[in-house]
């Protein structure tokens, strides 16, 4: 039987989120607790064998069959350290503190699309900032709020402590958290639109999809229905929005950000958002966080509609 690609997911959060592993983040140097997560993170995948093969799989789904063994076993292993290094940033953004995270932020990030954000904040509508669930997309709302800026993101808390730890960090600066799990959270995120905030979502959580049953689009060579999700608030907020992706470079990370549309051009959100991120799975597989449950979940989706072979 197949494991819940979700619940798959959960048990690899919940076990690199143990309280020990919080304990540890506080009190350890950056370098030498990203070595013991990578660590811990290869003992639970060398026992998980199902996971492992969720990872394989996923890979070999979106890069193709053709790619050679050596490079796909290349690129599998920096997947692995990609995922490590997610709960890595994860764990010290939520559990070490605030003035420590901010001072590491600004040393850290280079903000090479400021100049696109600027003109967008400059309108005075609000915006919407679409990004996935690549690079250190855990530090771009704090880093923001650092950088003067009012996030507001929508997110799901894996654990409480991981909550109870970034609702307390977002009290001492002008960042907003919109609990995905709670009720009215288009109401949420409008409101925060109106208020003139910039608004994060990601757009590759495949479980939430809400598929549109009259239009089509093409996801990794594959056609399938819609996700209707952004486009909806699009349409709802008439704000401009764009897209941001923090890469990790050697020692560094860089926030780039793309205006993808000014608010009153009719556009697909849902397209505009997943053209630019397929290009930066394409680019650097190994960044994105999807793969753990990516095929399951996919392929669900898609059987779920019951339009097209896989």
């Amino acid at each position: 039987m197949q494991p819940d690609p979700i619940s798959a997911k959960k048990n690899l959060s919940r076990f690199l989120q143990k309280r020990p592993n919080i304990f540890l983040a506080k009190i350890l140097p950056l370098s030498i607790y990203r070595q013991y997560l990578s660590m811990i993170g290869f003992y639970y995948y060398g026992i998980n064998s199902d996971e492992r093969r969720i990872v394989s799989r996923s890979l070999k789904y979106v890069l193709g069959e053709k790619i050679g063994k050596i490079r796909f076993q290349s690129i599998l292993f920096k997947t692995y350290f990609g995922i490590f290094e997610h709960y890595f940033e994860k764990m010290i953004n939520a559990h070490k503190s605030l003035h420590e995270m901010m001072n590491y932020l600004k040393r850290s990030i280079a903000f090479s699309g400021r100049d696109s954000m600027d003109r967008i904040v400059a309108m005075n509508r609000g915006c919407i900032l679409v990004t996935g669930h690549f690079g250190a997309v855990e530090y771009i709302p704090l880093y923001l709020a650092a950088n003067g800026y009012r996030p507001s993101m929508i997110l799901r808390f894996k654990t409480k402590e991981l909550k109870t730890a970034l609702v307390d960090k977002s009290k001492s600066v002008d960042l907003e958290l919109i609990d995905a799990d709670s009720p009215n959270v288009l109401f949420k995120a409008l409101n925060a639109i109106k208020k003139g905030r910039i608004l994060i979502t990601m757009c590759d959580e495949v479980h939430s999809w809400r598929p549109c049953s009259k239009e089509n689009t093409h996801l990794f060579g594959r056609r399938i229905p819609k996700d209707r999700t952004l486009d909806l608030l699009y349409k709802r907020s008439k704000a401009p929005m764009c897209f941001g992706i923090v890469q990790r470079k050697k020692n560094a990370y860089d926030l780039s950000v793309h205006p993808l549309a000014d608010g009153e051009e009719d556009c697909s959100a849902c397209e505009a958002s997943w053209n630019l991120l397929e290009q930066y799975v394409y680019r650097n597989p190994d960044q994105w966080y999807q793969w753990p449950s990516f095929y399951p979940e996919f392929i669900k989706y898609r059987s779920n509609q019951e339009c097209y072979d896989c």
